[in-house]
C-alpha cells in the first residue's frame, strides 16, 4: 500500500488517500507527537478495510509526517520490514 495524497484539514488533523482504497478518505487525528486514524470515509468501489489495513495506514501517515518514531513508542515494538 503506498499514500495516493494527502491534505491539512481543521484542528490539526490531516486526510490521507492511499492506492489500495483510492475511493475513500482516511482522516487521521494528531495525539501526542503522532496520528492516528478516528474514521473512514469508506466507499463501496473500495475493498473492506481490515485492522492489517488500519496498522499499516497509520504507520504509512506517521512515516510520511516524519513522527514514525513516536507511533511505534507508543506501540512499544520496532518496524519489522
Amino acid at each position: 500500500m503506498n499514500v495516493i495524497s494527502y491534505a491539512y484539514r481543521k484542528k490539526g488533523s490531516m486526510e490521507f488517500k492511499y492506492d489500495k482504497f483510492a475511493y475513500s478518505k482516511v482522516i487521521l487525528y494528531p495525539i501526542k507527537n503522532y496520528y492516528f486514524i478516528k474514521f473512514i470515509k469508506w466507499n463501496a468501489s473500495d475493498p473492506y478495510v481490515t485492522t492489517k489495513d488500519l496498522e499499516e495506514m497509520e504507520i504509512l501517515a506517521n512515516e510520511e509526517m516524519g513522527t514514525l518514531e513516536f507511533y511505534l513508542q507508543r506501540k512499544g515494538r520496532t518496524l519489522a520490514k
